[in-house]
């Protein structure tokens, strides 16, 4: 769905960028770093990052060529050893999960010398926690007022829109908002990053790092920090914004239009703020991010410093088991001609240097960061691994959808590590909403537009396979997160949600509806939980 493109730019607007680009691409490392979700369901397509079933008239039909014989022989869910250094990555104890104050000072030590691979693990976790790498963020005291004046409408530290709160801190900021680049030389500043969309809360009520945090309402979070200040000063009024968006953030604006003494609060907060521009959003933008379900987004639009004109609309990303560059090798994960991590829904990118460099400039950051500052977050996400199903599914029933993974053809796709695939799939395809095939390229020019870099080897203008570990604790399927169940995915029960338009809709990967049996089904979908 193309757009037309505010010609102004918001100042803060780089904050956003922490979330969206680490959301559409996954540090992993080496050459060969591939980033699809493990929440695609699907057992024969590229179900989860941009993709869902084969055939672009969305019929069974038959299977796409998932890429050679090279992995022809090789079980994509054999098991990863164990590379976490004894960190906790999965726990319901928060304290736990920041290694009970073992983060602080981690990287200083690693910076010293001292590389042991415990220290260099805990460099990354903390990195991944807590470093934006310089990306441009918006003003501190600002995110620090929604964080602590709304506890009923937005949560303390916006707990309210699924961040997850910090037990370290003492002014109510979430983990995944910390300190970034100052802005215009001397303003505070605040940016996101890995771990407000990836690290998660899992049903059973443990959190995991590398899970993709699917409560978190990205759309209203921006909303209220870019609109609703504005608003409730009187600076702009409500017929200038789309109706949506503003009912979006009217809890915020009725609470301060009721409490003279917190909006005296924000004015003092937004007066040392008043050289720097307000967001630039059109209505019609603003009406896109209200139509987001929570853990969605688009990672190139207003105001973002960077938007290519095309609502695309791409589900958080989890981090578990991303392949190694050995087994990018292995089992000839390729983009075009050229061996391939396949980063990103779209797979643009072959490592992760690349899209590193890419998040680098699209971030606005004063420099790219160099091999020594990312080295420890990449080895750190590297080692994340799908948390188990502790509700197993029956064995008998597991072995049964194993044999239909194979016969049906699911293997066709998904045999890549972790039932990831080996190429990207084009949407004729797929048959899910191709709209994504104009990401960074609305018109389809085979060129990057708007300053974003150019892959090496060109767009892939197609989507990857998802990994397909970890789906016990998904409930957002499809690249748009459009369908909230593996039943639905499958069409069992009352089947899927109505089409609905782009870029959201829930139709494609028909191979897990055509052509099988409820049992079957069954069978797969125990499969599907068992990794």
């Amino acid at each position: 769905m193309l757009r037309s493109v505010p010609m102004k730019w918001w100042i803060w607007n780089g904050l956003l960028l922490g979330s969206v680009l680490l959301a559409c691409g996954a540090p992993s490392r080496g050459a060969g770093a591939a980033v699809e979700s493990p929440d695609a369901a699907a057992p024969s397509s590229a179900d989860d990052g941009g993709g869902g079933g084969h055939g672009g008239d969305g019929s069974r039909g038959a299977a796409p060529d998932g890429g050679g014989d090279a992995a022809s022989s090789y079980d994509p869910f054999a098991p990863q050893p164990d590379t976490s250094g004894g960190l906790t990555n999965v726990s319901s104890d928060l304290n736990a999960l920041l290694e009970n104050g073992a983060l602080a000072g981690a990287c200083d030590k690693y910076d010293a010398g001292q590389t042991d691979h415990t220290t260099m693990l805990l460099c990354g976790k903390w990195k991944f926690f807590y470093d934006t790498f310089g990306t441009s963020g918006m003003p501190a005291a600002l995110v620090q007022f929604l964080a602590t004046n709304f506890p009923d409408e937005l949560g303390l530290g916006f707990s309210k829109l699924g961040i997850i709160p910090d037990p370290t801190s003492s002014t109510n900021m979430p983990l995944g908002v910390a300190p970034t680049v100052p802005m215009s030389g001397n303003i505070a500043a605040v940016g996101l990053t890995c771990a407000s969309c990836h690290f998660g809360q899992l049903p059973d009520g443990r959190y995991s790092v590398g899970a993709p945090n699917l409560r978190f309402d990205y759309a209203r979070y921006i909303l209220t920090i870019s609109v609703a200040p504005g608003l409730a000063m009187g600076l702009s009024q409500p017929s200038a914004h789309d109706p949506a968006a503003v009912g979006e953030v009217q809890p915020v604006l009725d609470k301060l239009s009721n409490d003279s003494s917190l909006k005296t609060q924000l004015t003092a907060t937004l007066l040392p703020l008043a050289s720097l521009k307000m967001p630039a959003m059109t209505p019609t933008i603003e009406h896109d991010y209200t139509t987001w379900p929570t853990g969605t987004l688009d990672f190139l639009i207003a105001p973002l410093p960077v938007d290519d004109g095309v609502h695309i609309v791409g589900k958080m990303i989890g981090l578990w088991g991303i392949p190694t560059p050995d087994e990018v090798t292995a089992t000839g994960m390729t983009s075009g001609l050229v061996s391939s991590g396949l980063l990103g829904w779209t797979g643009d990118s072959r490592a992760l240097d690349e899209f590193l460099r890419g998040f680098a400039v699209i971030g606005a950051a004063a420099s790219t960061p160099t091999s020594a500052e990312m080295d420890p977050l990449i080895e750190y996400i590297a080692s994340l691994r799908a948390p188990s199903n502790p509700n197993p599914p029956d064995p008998t029933l597991v072995a049964t959808g194993a044999a239909l993974f194979q016969s049906k053809g699911c293997i066709t796709c998904h045999d890549g590590p972790r039932g990831s695939g080996r190429r990207p799939y084009t949407f004729q395809e797929i048959g899910t909403d191709p709209t994504l095939e104009m990401w960074a390229d609305p018109n389809l020019s085979g060129t990057t537009c708007c300053g974003v870099p150019p892959p090496i080897g060109g767009l892939t203008h197609g989507v990857k396979s998802p990994r397909l570990v970890g789906l016990w604790a998904i409930d957002r399927l499809l690249h748009d997160g459009e369908l909230s169940s593996l039943d639905q995915l499958f069409c069992r029960g009352s089947g899927r949600p109505p089409v609905g338009v782009a870029p959201e809709r829930t139709d494609g990967h028909m191979f897990t509806c055509d052509g099988l049996s409820d049992d079957e089904k069954q069978a797969l979908i125990a499969y599907m939980l068992a990794h």
